[in-house]
């Protein structure tokens, strides 16, 4: 069965071990520091006692910003990364928050055209912002 819950630095050693298999985003020790902040809200998705998935954003006044969001490969394009975004939604909304971001690579289209169905606009280029040169969108959307 699926179900969607608040993470915490509990689970840090899941989300590296989920993050090696998809972006290959943080280490351990970042997960465990990202996860214990006051600001950082992360919410994971499960099938059984597995994580599938996980998002992490911060929340600072009305604005929140993703930081991460993945899904393990073997279940991508199943709805679970718009089960987890939806829910990020619904919790925005709850909290009074006005704008979302978030960045993402000029090279990652797959990541581009799901932001894009789901109502994200790009506000700024961020030029060769990663290691290997690509630039980086700053995108945003308004709740």
């Amino acid at each position: 069965m699926i179900n969607i819950k608040e993470i915490n630095a509990k689970n840090s050693k899941s989300c590296y071990e989920l993050d090696l298999k998809s972006i290959k985003h943080w280490n351990q020790n970042q997960w465990k520091n990202e996860l214990e902040k006051d600001y950082v809200t992360a919410i994971g998705i499960y099938l059984n006692n597995s994580i599938l998935g996980v998002c992490v954003f911060h929340k600072i006044y009305d604005e929140a910003e993703i930081r991460y969001l993945s899904v393990h490969p073997s279940y991508k394009r199943r709805g679970l990364g718009k089960k987890l975004i939806y829910k990020i939604f619904k919790e925005c909304k709850n909290e009074n928050i006005k704008r979302i971001f978030l960045e993402v690579s000029i090279k990652n289209k797959q990541a581009l055209s799901f932001y894009d169905y789901l109502g994200f606009k790009t506000i700024c280029i961020r030029k060769k912002y990663y290691k290997d040169g690509s630039d980086a969108l700053l995108k945003e959307k308004k709740c």
